[in-house]
């Protein structure tokens, strides 16, 4: 298939359709119409992104993008002044930039301005460019952009206008691809408008490209890493409803041709490079392997160095830490804490990932430290909650409660509330004990039992602590009054301790038989 719309973008040309009603011969005119504004769009200040430059020339202002040491990527409308004209501007701002003048530029010999056909150059600089500015490569042919594409992310820089019509200041935005066309001739839209062949087209909401940001890059992320998809080209006059770039990737031998072979330019294959070596996507001077050497660090590109420290040098395994490079020795890294605060899951580790979690079995306990919620046991890898515990006591003079770290406790009510109903009739409580109001009704006549009434129950009588008085000279022991044995306080002798005075007695009248045989 030749071309890709999307439905998004068919409902907004179809609405660009019938503004552009009774007027087919301008809407050729209004497509090619160029100078593509960042509508909608943020500022962009990140190192990633110090390849966008600014193109300035006497008559306007443009963008492209370094893809190699010294070579811009731009649009072949941009490039229609003598080379003298240009300046290339790196930096986040016109107004503050550092400059590098041109040495060499090709334009596409088949560029055509009236179909906005071709529409790719490239420029060479006079010096290398700023050792901040790291080339972003282009999208080789083996990686294109195909059909399958329409709805992935495009990334959108440039120094055009924005919507408040302010310029050279660089911005960013997000769009998805809506329509790609490789068909010779161009695709039709409807309504007498096209795009060119080559071309990858967008809508301009929630933003896109505008004036001034005609040649500045649409990324795409391929594995991770971004390559120039698209050059911006051409869109609907009032930038509204949707830009078209050129298809990068259908242009590959023509930048193999002006870009390819020197050190530092982008490459896939040793093939590619004047050195017989690509190493770190680019030309290189030599092989340069170690894992710790690097072909394109920032300041060097094409030359192999040392990498700074702090660069990964990573083995693949996640579990044994990041290696980093420090001072051109691979270092081992600090392997990952793995540990998990809920006790429903185990952490673990896998090579390739990383640290993982997996849920504990079934049933596994997960206290929370308060007993009054119940026992929590583990279920999924969720700590679930118990049945809480019941800490009625039946009782209607107490208060029932639940400490956290104890359990069940109780309160007593205030001494005379009515705890009436029942068996127990009438009543009261007192001491956290129900009474009946008539102490007649539970009394068992048993000095040492606490007589109560439940209104469940009725009366109850439960034994009073052994040792409580219960009489003169006597205790309560397991419920009964019983005689204190000790005699030693005035109490008189307890009949449960005989021995010493019957002892007594009999020694008086065994003394009393023997003096009277003395005296015979």
């Amino acid at each position: 298939m030749n071309c890709t719309l999307s439905r998004n973008l068919r409902s907004i040309v179809c609405a660009a359709s019938l503004l552009a009603a009774g007027c087919s011969d301008g809407i050729e005119a209004e497509l090619a119409w160029r100078g593509l504004p960042i509508i909608n769009g943020s500022y962009d200040t990140s190192a990633q992104h110090q390849a966008v430059v600014a193109i300035y020339d006497y008559y306007g202002l443009c963008s492209g993008t370094l893809i190699s040491a010294e070579v811009v990527l731009t649009a072949a409308h941009c490039a229609q002044s003598s080379v003298s004209r240009y300046t290339i501007l790196f930096g986040n701002s016109v107004h503050n930039a550092t400059t590098r003048a041109v040495s060499a530029k090709w334009v596409h010999p088949n560029y055509d301005g009236n179909r906005i056909v071709n529409d790719i150059a490239m420029f060479r600089l006079a010096a290398p460019a700023p050792s901040n500015a790291v080339p972003i490569p282009y999208l080789p042919a083996s990686m294109g952009i195909t059909d399958a594409d329409v709805g992935a992310m495009l990334e959108f820089v440039g120094f055009g206008e924005d919507e408040k019509g302010n310029a050279g200041v660089k911005l960013r935005v997000e769009n998805q691809l809506d329509w790609v066309c490789t068909r010779a001739g161009g695709c039709s839209l409807g309504g007498g408008m096209y795009a060119s062949q080559n071309t990858i087209c967008y809508d301009e909401s929630p933003g896109g490209p505008c004036s001034g940001d005609s040649g500045g890059p649409a990324f795409i992320t391929r594995q991770g890493k971004q390559y120039v998809a698209g050059i911006t080209s051409y869109g609907d006059q009032n930038c509204q409803y949707f830009g078209c770039s050129t298809k990068v990737d259908a242009f590959e031998q023509y930048i193999v041709d002006f870009a390819g072979g020197e050190l530092g330019s982008p490459c896939a294959s040793d093939a590619q490079c004047d050195s017989g070596h690509c190493a770190d996507g680019v030309c290189c001077d030599s092989a340069c392997g170690g894992e710790c050497m690097g072909c394109n660090v920032p300041g060097s590109i094409g030359t192999c160095r040392v990498l700074p420290d702090g660069s990964s040098c990573s083995d693949g395994d996640a579990c044994n830490g990041e290696e980093t490079c420090q001072q051109g020795a691979c270092r081992p890294g600090e392997p990952p804490d793995c540990s998990v605060a809920n006790p429903c899951l185990q952490g673990g580790c896998l090579p390739q990932q990383g640290c993982v979690q997996a849920p504990v079995p079934d049933g596994t306990p997960c206290p929370d430290s308060n007993v009054c919620d119940g026992t929590e046991v583990c279920m999924a890898g969720t700590c679930t909650a118990g049945q809480p515990v019941d800490c009625d006591d039946h009782n209607p003079c107490s208060i029932d409660k639940c400490d956290p770290a104890t359990g069940c406790y109780t309160e007593p009510v205030e001494d005379g509330t009515d705890c009436s109903g029942g068996t127990c009739g009438q009543a009261s409580c007192f001491a956290g004990m129900c009474l009946p109001r008539d102490p007649a009704v539970c009394d068992d006549g048993n000095p040492c039992t606490r007589d109560g009434c439940t209104p469940e129950r009725g009366c109850f009588h439960s034994n009073l602590a052994d040792g409580t008085s219960c009489g003169s000279c006597q205790a309560c022991s397991q419920g009964q009054c019983v005689e204190v044995p000790d005699c030693s306080k005035g109490c008189g002798c307890s009949s449960s301790s005989p021995a010493r005075g019957v002892a007594a007695s009999s020694l008086f009248i065994l003394m009393a038989v023997l003096i009277r045989r003395k005296r015979r």
